[in-house]
């Protein structure tokens, strides 16, 4: 679950990021795009079952809203990742972290492109493969990670995309319940 949610965390947290180095065209335009948005808000579905609501906003705030409970939530500080079924939260700093989704599509190989949908492939990074299909206006539709040495993608899909759209700041501020055992800094520590 910490890989799922980290996914979420790399592409959306730091959107931010410089624009991606490739040649092409059409993938500069997208990632511009997507760097250009103040807020974002959308549905999110996982893999075809879970689903949740997406929002961020610039500079490097997040929050998700999963169907299960959990609830992933970053100010630009701190990272909560909670979970409702454990009632475990994960603080994590961001102090000094990096990412993005121009970050996540850079450096690849082996970019092909098909219309709106970009197949990056690579031998050395932790996605050995990653589908990127963008919509309308160069908007997000979907991506498709598959790790290294792995047989299985994560699915992740986006639907009733809203930019530049009004978002409370404090709905970037989570707070987990009394009864939440804390784990700090999780994804610093080896599985």
């Amino acid at each position: 679950m910490i890989k799922l949610l980290s996914i979420f965390v790399f592409v959306f947290f730091y959107i931010d990021f410089p624009v991606f180095s490739e040649p092409q065209d059409e993938l500069k335009a997208f990632l511009s795009s997507m760097n250009s948005f103040e807020t974002i808000r959308a549905n999110v579905t996982i893999n075809g079952t879970l689903s949740g609501v997406l929002s961020y906003k610039r500079p490097n705030q997040m929050h998700i809203k999963l169907s299960d409970g959990r609830v992933i939530s970053a100010n630009g500080r701190v990272l909560w990742i909670y979970s409702p079924a454990s009632a475990v939260a994960g603080k994590q700093d961001l102090k000094g972290t990096g990412g993005g989704i121009s970050s996540l599509l850079s450096g690849y190989e082996d970019v092909l492109s098909t219309g709106k949908v970009f197949r990056l492939k690579s031998s050395t990074k932790a996605y050995e493969e990653i589908i990127v299909s963008v919509g309308p206006n160069n908007i997000l539709k979907a991506i498709r990670l598959k790790p290294q040495g792995k047989t299985d993608y994560t699915d992740i899909s986006f639907s009733a995309v809203q930019t530049n759209v009004g978002l409370a700041s404090n709905l970037f501020n989570f707070h987990p319940p009394a009864n939440a055992q804390i784990v700090e800094n999780p994804f610093n520590q080896r599985q």
